[in-house]
């Protein structure tokens, strides 16, 4: 029977992956109070950069958390992209 990997230590990579998370947030709070403001051809390109982020940032998450069982690491990320979605369409739909 195969022995469990038993890690030593703080993960680095688990780190990273986390103030990637945050950082998704502070990009998406920053993006909900300025895009008033922004010109469209701005906007648009703001909001397709945030979501591409936002799909290699789940990507990534899916395969972390199915790897090494972290499953709360989903809510927040998916969260955030639900989040940019409707970002995306308040901003072609309403602005």
């Amino acid at each position: 029977m195969p022995n469990s990997y038993v890690r030593k230590g703080v993960d680095g990579l688990q780190k990273i992956f986390l103030y990637l998370i945050i950082l998704d947030w502070l990009i998406l709070i920053y993006l909900c109070t300025e895009i008033k403001q922004l010109p469209f051809r701005y906007g648009v390109v703001a909001s397709f950069m945030v979501i591409i982020f936002n799909l290699i940032l789940m990507n990534l998450c899916f395969k972390r958390a199915r790897r090494a069982e972290d499953g709360y690491l989903i809510y927040p990320v998916i969260t955030g992209a639900l989040l940019s979605f409707c970002l995306v369409g308040y901003f072609f739909f309403f602005q």
